[in-house]
């Protein structure tokens, strides 16, 4: 698989106007989402559908931590829908501390991590697969630990990054599972369902390309227009609930800013009650079946009087009096959306950070004594959250 490119900008030591890698990772999401069409990523999708097919499966589990746990929760939604089966998506370390009864040798457990270094891992691929599960590592690291653990690596493009940040790897992540989905259910019968997915499918780092081209010249300027924000929630539904989840875990660490997330129901019944004008709130409107009732929220926002940001596809016309209106391509389909969805608010997060936030978007605050310090006591293997380099 190529890596070119990701080797062509860890060699350069020419930095331009940008002087922090999750800007160039950022740009480098169309490449390495082409990649995902290689045939050796190809050939590794037939692979595992064969084995889904060899055991009999009919359970799927979904792992990860982080952002690896986010791009499980809009994966869920298509696997259902490829595969007709029952989804589950869970934090990585439960799965051992809190095993489910029914997961069994019919069962496919995929594990996500980027690094394939994250602590816990281990304890849970060995657990699955003492109950004879079939388990895959998802991960953009050959010969990590996760890969060595698992029956079968998922290996996405892209490689080892410098930034801690996901941007590329989280959408790589989301984009090859999606194929597989496709796979899996061309192979259980669903043809028409893949290929109606997969018409839209094919040109979609085209699409990615031209969104991150045009939203790069108007990001500075909406950034601009939150720079009084004192923090951020992010709302989402679905498949999106995973773009607010990993949107406030970017505004968090990229632009050192307290952000949280929330399903838009929950929003409603609790966090809504503390807005106030020093508080931006990210609505994620994409098309889909609750489109109208988020957008009644993001009305009722604004009444209160936060800072409203719009994420809505471009043939949606709703005044709402927003103060930033994202516009998004139409007519991608709703459990697809997340990769794309995403990527706005990445840069976002990048330019807030760039109002003088106090932070390095690449490292966070893990360059300072004192969160080294705090990480070292929590953190075992992942050595990439204490590093200094």
């Amino acid at each position: 698989m190529s890596n070119i490119k990701t080797e062509s900008i860890k060699d350069s030591k020419k930095r331009n106007e940008h002087p922090y890698w999750i800007w160039e990772s950022i740009q480098m999401i169309p490449d390495v989402l082409r990649e995902c069409f290689d045939k050796e990523l190809q050939d590794r999708i037939g692979h595992i559908s064969e084995q889904f097919m060899k055991r009999g499966i009919n359970k799927i589990f979904l792992m990860g931590t982080g952002s690896s746990y986010f791009a499980s929760i809009a994966e869920k939604y298509l696997f259902e829908e490829m595969t007709g089966l029952p989804v589950f998506s869970s934090i990585t370390s439960l799965l051992n501390n809190y095993p489910p009864l029914f997961l069994d040798s019919r069962s496919i457990v995929f594990f996500h991590s980027h690094s394939g270094m994250t602590g816990g891992d281990d304890g849970a691929v060995e657990f699955a697969r003492s109950r004879g599960a079939y388990t895959i590592g998802v991960t953009d690291i050959p010969g990590s630990d996760l890969a060595e653990a698992v029956d079968d690596a998922f290996i996405g493009p892209g490689g080892r990054k410098i930034e801690l940040p996901a941007t590329r790897t989280y959408s790589t992540a989301l984009f090859r599972m999606y194929m597989l989905s496709f796979e899996l259910a061309r192979k259980l019968g669903n043809v028409e369902i893949a290929k109606r997915y997969e018409t839209v499918f094919k040109g979609y780092p085209e699409k990615v390309k031209d969104f991150i081209d045009s939203y790069e010249k108007v990001a500075p300027f909406n950034v601009e227009k939150l720079k009084d924000c004192e923090s951020f929630i992010h709302i989402g539904y679905g498949p999106n609930l995973a773009t607010a989840e990993e949107g406030a875990l970017a505004f968090s660490q990229c632009a050192s800013v307290p952000a949280q997330s929330f399903e838009m129901e929950n929003f409603i019944h609790g966090l809504m009650q503390t807005l106030s004008k020093k508080m931006g709130v990210v609505i994620i409107a994409n098309e889909g079946m609750l489109q109208s009732r988020i957008l009644k929220i993001a009305r009722a926002v604004k009444i209160i009087g936060a800072k409203v940001i719009l994420l809505i596809d471009d043939k949606t016309d709703m005044d709402i009096g927003a103060d930033i209106v994202i516009k998004m391509p139409a007519g991608i389909p709703e459990l697809i959306s997340p990769v794309i969805y995403m990527i706005p608010l990445w840069q976002t997060a990048y330019y807030f950070h760039r109002l003088e936030r106090g932070s390095h978007p690449d490292r966070l605050f893990m360059d300072r004594p004192e969160f080294k310090k705090a990480f070292s006591y929590i953190v075992s293997k992942e050595e990439k959250w204490i590093s200094s380099e």
